[in-house]
């Protein structure tokens, strides 16, 4: 199957368009106006009070986007953040079937969480650091998961994906597989995303022991394509809007 640069544009920018109302959603949602009390915390009242005050405490202490701690961090502790906190938690689907051993290999579950997660932290990445647009998301996808140079990228087809809510509905999860799923098999006829160590790999074939494996395997995997990512960034200082400069990166 030979994609062409316009095929494989036109399925990342869907892809695309699926992530960021995603990331929209663990960025603004807050339907318990916990993170307004990080802010300015009043004196709790009863007991209701002082659940929320810890658990607006636990949401800051986290540095959680749209808290008082999110908005002390640098610009690339915020781009760090989306890898070392959402990275790790998506890393742990993607790791756990590896704890049954080789038998797991042959289901493509862990391939679609990782598709899914990589995808899902480096637009995080991308758009903490200005990279807005979906041409460059698209643009920063295929360079860094599917080593296709997208020089001539077609316009955005604008299509929007309807807005995730946090009503626990299991939306977030159905779309993370979905996004996966659709990646995998992009993958198949182009390339594959960054991995993990040979040895890790390995590993993952054994029972018990590949699930840590695996874990590890692909918090290395994670954090090497988000240094992928932002090496394209600098390449590609036009992609950046003018709020977010290259010096402002590096801070």
């Amino acid at each position: 199957m030979t994609l062409t640069d316009a095929d494989v544009a036109q399925i990342l920018d869907r892809a695309v368009a699926t992530i960021d109302p995603m990331l929209d959603v663990l960025a603004d949602s807050d339907p318990l106006s916990l993170k307004a009390r990080t802010f300015a915390p009043a004196s709790p009242r009863n007991c209701l009070d002082r659940t929320g005050l810890v658990a607006a405490g636990v949401l800051n202490v986290l540095d959680w986007p749209g808290t008082a701690g999110w908005d002390e961090l640098p610009m690339r502790d915020r781009a760090d953040w989306w890898v070392s906190r959402i990275g790790l938690i998506t890393t742990g689907g993607v790791a756990f079937p590896s704890v049954f051993g080789a038998w797991t290999k042959k289901l493509p579950m862990s391939d679609y969480l990782g598709f899914g997660s990589q995808a899902l932290v480096l637009r995080a990445v991308a758009r903490e650091y200005g990279v807005t647009s979906r041409e460059a998301g698209v643009a920063m996808l295929a360079s860094i998961l599917f080593d296709r140079d997208l020089d001539d990228l077609p316009a955005s087809s604008g299509d929007s994906v309807e807005p995730l809510t946090s009503s626990g509905d299991g939306s977030f999860v159905v779309r993370l597989w979905s996004l996966g799923r659709t990646l995998l098999n992009l993958s198949r006829a182009l390339g594959r995303r960054p991995g993990s160590p040979r040895l890790l790999g390995l590993l993952g074939w054994i029972p018990f022991v590949g699930g840590a494996a695996s874990y590890l395997g692909e918090v290395i995997a994670l954090r090497h394509a988000a240094r992928l990512c932002r090496e394209w960034i600098v390449a590609h200082p036009e992609t950046v809007t003018p709020v977010a400069s290259l010096d402002d990166q590096n801070a």
